[in-house]
């Protein structure tokens, strides 16, 4: 009978196939990108020290680096490849959706000024004043209506912590 070793999430180094975070922010090197505290990332190899990651590099897609595996906390064993391609393809299906979502209103604004004026000279000057408008114009529906207010800015902001994470805090 084959006696199988545990893997313990809280006394081991990472072994290829488990999902592991970055514990310190890591500077881009010769060959590697700029890696932030909190980025997951799946082993693929180990040796001496150092594993070899696919970290989710967001939009731009995954990315191939090597690190010291003390800059690394596993956070779920065994995790799989497919697994972590899934969960990482998800998340940015999740991220294209909140940037289409807040970019509408962007795009719809240059097509209305671009329609009623014919061109767009002048976009850049009018842009600000419409900002400020805008942000006038969502006070007074604060005023006349705070339920339909907080559900829109709470639905905005879900979609910017679903898609891009917490501004200002480091994820643990």
């Amino acid at each position: 009978m084959e006696m199988t070793r545990m893997h313990s999430l809280f006394l081991s180094s990472p072994r290829p196939g488990d999902t592991v975070r970055l514990v310190c922010d890591l500077p881009a090197g010769l060959l590697r990108p700029a890696l932030s505290e909190g980025s997951r990332a799946l082993v693929v190899a180990t040796s001496w020290g150092h594993v070899e990651l696919v970290v989710d590099g967001g939009l731009a897609g995954m990315v191939r680096v090597d690190v010291s595996a003390r800059n690394c906390r596993v956070i779920e064993a065994d995790t799989g490849a497919e697994r972590f391609r899934r969960r990482t393809a998800l998340r940015n299906a999740v991220r294209i959706g909140a940037l289409i979502a807040l970019a509408a209103p962007f795009v719809q604004f240059v097509a209305s000024y671009w329609f009623a004026t014919g061109s767009l000279d002048g976009l850049l000057e009018y842009l600000p004043l419409a900002a400020l408008e805008s942000a006038g114009d969502f006070l007074v529906s604060a005023l006349r209506d705070p339920v339909r207010s907080l559900l829109l800015a709470g639905v905005g902001w879900v979609t910017w912590v679903l898609a891009f994470g917490r501004l200002g805090r480091r994820k643990r």
